[in-house]
């Protein structure tokens, strides 16, 4: 009998047991699929190889002995196919973005350097999954067994298809398995270089350029492997046919097929490890960093969320700030003030007055046309234009009220001068507040996390994870994918009963920085929570690990074995202090024409800060963030979580969160993969 064991990773499959003795336990990856498709080509040789005495005798005639041993070829058959599409049903949308992929390459010059025609393997992709799909109008389902319940194919029929499956025709089976191959593991004049010219390298390679995978929802190296599990399963389908053709040959009486069949599984079993050897190869210098691109459309809210109400641009009298309503001094000299009244009624009237410090006040012109932006809206300001012409922010159009703002001399002497100023007010609408609150997997119930998001819930901006359920060989039930809940609506800044600096963070003028680092698990470890921490002034990213076993999938001792880790450095550590990214005078992110472009690097921080005089009236907090979800499809453990930075010159930019898949590539072993003849 045939016995063999080959690893997998990311088609995932839910299934029942069938009436019939169907046993799917462990057919949740391509280890699964084939280790049970290869077990039911053994028990159908099986049933193929056993000829009682009795056969061709007067009770027992030989057509009606072989009428039943087709079907239950056939039947057997049936089964495969049924696991097989089980399977393919789920994994559909994933073989159809590698196969387009694959046409995608079919223009980029690598692939053209390397000489390698890739229509030509989808032609053999596709030539191999007729012939499995013919096959399948032969099967017998499970409720088929009787020929008395369904109409059936002629065994001519049968017998005229084996024949064309086993030929050596450039459309067979066993040629197009070996253009595949090829296309894997290339050889020219007996040198293997799939390390410079096979369809894995050849991908990556490709993909590696900026912007290949915004629209792919995958790591790179998740890319590498779908392909090899897409090829994969269509040599499983040609290899299926094969030998299902050479069971009905001899059930026919056309011959004894132990040479071929058992030539054909060593064959197998050499391809599997070759490609094996390919893929580790590849992915172990893929990337498995996955973050978001810019989306089509930047929508408020939706696709991004902003601090509000932190540092902005406002317009303050010199004699307001102070009670003497003095203006001895100039503009400049208030770089700390403080609103102290409203002289005479004047614009300190007409607008909502700063209620924080005053800061770094300049001063522009002495008479401007303000207009103030509409109620309920964050910004004070849509634009302001001065009398000898400077404009700050965008001037076609007004929404809100128009002002004519004139400074003014006291005693024909004294200059009152109007001064723009940045305003750092605490005001209960501003959306300035990080939960320090940690997001957790459901590490009891062998839940790790698969996904990673910003998410804004009254005026508290949040880290939140997807968590799922976590299987053998590091699969994920694809259905067990959840967000987990957050704190409920009493978690708020409001609440008297939480603190600042405990709960959640306040941002201000003096404590406005976010840490920019990628946090990675140690090896056999995944991620299963996260959370901001306080180092200083600074927000933190920390993550906490845990343990697992690679084959069996469980957590080992999660409660005990799991805990926190983080980079503390500070921008005053010794050897490795963190550099600082300026956002100085840069416009809304929104506006960029072209896609962002990130930094993934780690041991970097902002400080969050207002956007251009010029261009904004300093209205905007930026950078924004991205609240895009960041959840590889299909489902992953993830080895590594971070926040970075992207954007364009003379922008604001985002920061967003990133995941990093869980790198399989060490845990591919060959042993796995052994397939032994009877």
């Amino acid at each position: 009998m045939y016995v063999k064991s080959v690893f997998a990773w990311c088609f995932l499959l839910s299934c029942s047991p069938s009436s019939s003795g169907l046993e799917w336990d462990d057919v949740n990856d391509i280890f699964g699929m084939t280790k049970n498709v290869v077990e039911y080509v053994s028990k159908s040789w099986d049933i193929v190889d056993k000829v009682p005495e009795h056969v061709g005798s007067e009770n027992t005639p030989l057509i009606w002995f072989t009428k039943k041993r087709e079907r239950s070829i056939l039947t057997n058959f049936g089964r495969i196919t049924q696991i097989v599409r089980s399977m393919q049903k789920e994994t559909d949308d994933i073989r159809s973005i590698m196969l387009s992929n694959l046409n995608k390459l079919q223009s980029m010059s690598d692939v053209v350097l390397n000489g390698i025609q890739i229509n030509e393997l989808l032609e053999s992709v596709r030539s191999i999954e007729n012939d499995f799909k013919t096959m399948e109008e032969y099967k017998y389902g499970e409720n088929d067994s009787n020929e008395k319940s369904r109409n059936t194919y002629s065994s001519y029929t049968l017998e005229r298809f084996a024949d064309a499956m086993l030929s050596f025709t450039s459309g067979a089976p066993i040629k197009q398995m070996a253009k595949i191959h090829t296309f894997i593991i290339p050889d020219l004049e007996g040198f293997k270089f799939h390390t410079h010219g096979g369809i894995f390298n050849i991908l990556k390679d490709t993909m590696e350029g900026p912007g290949m995978l915004c629209d792919q929802k995958q790591s790179l190296q998740q890319m590498v492997f779908n392909l090899y599990g897409t090829l994969h399963l269509t040599q499983l389908k040609g290899f299926s046919v094969m030998q299902f053709s050479w069971m009905l040959l001899q059930t026919y009486g056309k011959g004894n097929f132990t040479y071929e069949r058992t030539n054909q599984m060593i064959q197998f079993e050499k391809r599997i490890e070759e490609q094996l050897n390919a893929l580790k190869y590849t992915m172990s210098s893929s990337s498995n960093i996955f973050w978001r691109c810019d989306p089509e459309k930047h929508i408020k809210d939706k696709t991004y969320l902003e601090v509000t109400e932190l540092l902005q641009g406002y317009i303050e009298n010199e004699a307001d700030m102070n009670y003497e309503h003095s203006c001895m001094q100039n503009c400049e000299y208030y770089s700390v003030a403080e609103h102290k009244s409203c002289f005479n009624d004047q614009f300190c009237a007409k607008q909502h007055v700063c209620n924080g410090r005053i800061l770094n006040c300049q001063y522009i012109d002495s008479d401007m046309r303000i207009c103030q932006s509409k109620f309920g809206s964050s910004r004070r300001y849509d634009y302001i234009a001065y009398e000898k012409g400077r404009t700050l922010g965008d001037s076609s159009d007004c929404k809100g009220t128009m002002s004519n703002v004139d400074s003014w001399w006291t005693f024909l002497v004294l200059h009152c001068s109007y001064c723009f100023c940045i305003c750092d007010s605490n005001e209960p609408s501003s959306d300035r507040h990080f939960s320090l609150r940690p997001s957790l997997s459901n590490i009891d119930q062998n839940k790790v996390v698969t996904g990673l998001r910003f998410i804004k819930i009254k005026q508290m901006f949040h880290l939140q994870v997807q968590e799922g359920d976590l299987g053998p060989r590091a699969t994920i039930n694809e259905d067990s994918r959840q967000w987990v809940e957050l704190p409920g609506t009493s978690f708020t800044f409001r609440n008297k009963t939480l603190k600042n600096g405990v709960d959640y963070h306040t941002l201000s003028y003096a404590s406005r920085s976010i840490d920019l680092d990628n946090v990675m698990a140690p090896e056999k470890m995944v991620i299963t929570g996260v959370k901001f921490r306080l180092i200083g002034s600074h927000l933190n990213l920390e993550v906490r690990v845990t343990p697992f076993d690679f084959m069996t999938g469980k957590l080992i001792e999660p409660q005990n074995k799991s805990y926190w880790i983080g980079n503390e450095n500070t921008e005053l550590t010794d050897g490795s202090p963190r550099s600082e990214i300026y956002l100085n005078d840069l416009d809304l992110p929104t506006k960029a024409s072209i896609s962002s472009e990130p930094d993934m690097s780690s041991n970097k921080f902002l400080k969050f800060t207002h956007s251009s005089i010029d261009r904004d009236v300093a209205q905007s907090t930026i950078p924004f963030i991205d609240k895009q979800t960041v959840d590889p499809y299909p489902g992953v453990p993830l080895s590594g979580v971070g926040i970075y930075y992207k954007g364009v010159k003379s922008y604001g930019g985002f920061i967003g969160a990133n995941v990093f898949t869980y790198d399989f590539s060490k845990d591919l072993n060959i042993k796995l993969f052994s397939i032994h003849g009877v």
